[in-house]
């Protein structure tokens, strides 16, 4: 396993990690951040240290996308509140996959033969299996190792 890229990737993606402040989701977006700050208040967006008053805005990659979608949404129609809920419903399949990907996620290692291996931890079901991943063909493929 690489230890070091497991916790690298956990802690960016897992922990919320990548960020931006107010100013450049608006340029990202198009919406203007008084209106970005409209969207706080009525609770569409949260930045991600909304617990700090007084200190800049910053937001996660899950905020960017539904901010991203709700404006977009916006453009062809759609009212603010219609807007967020139907963003909510469309993320919610990537939010379950992003959580069972990232929460199974326990590193990777690369085979003698290149082949990136994925460490996705102990297989529920039997608790002395570990359960990885590759790809072959670009198909996913899993694998069952007795526990090291």
């Amino acid at each position: 396993m690489n230890p070091g890229m497991s916790s690298d990737l956990r802690e960016i993606f897992h922990r919320g990690q990548l960020t931006i402040g107010i100013s450049e989701l608006s340029r990202m977006t198009g919406v203007s951040p008084r209106q970005l700050r409209y969207w706080q208040k009525k609770g569409y967006i949260i930045p991600k240290n909304e617990d700090e008053p007084g200190r800049a805005r910053i937001y996660t990659l899950k905020m960017v996308i539904k901010a991203a979608a709700m404006s977009n949404l916006l453009q062809t129609g759609y009212t603010l509140k219609a807007a967020a809920a139907q963003v909510d419903e469309r993320m919610r399949p990537a939010q379950t996959m992003y959580h069972v990907l990232f929460d199974r996620y326990q590193g990777f290692e690369v085979a003698d033969d290149g082949q990136i291996i994925v460490d996705l931890g102990t297989f529920d079901p039997d608790p002395t299996q570990e359960l990885y991943a590759m790809l072959v063909d670009e198909r996913p493929k899993f694998i069952l190792k007795p526990k090291k």
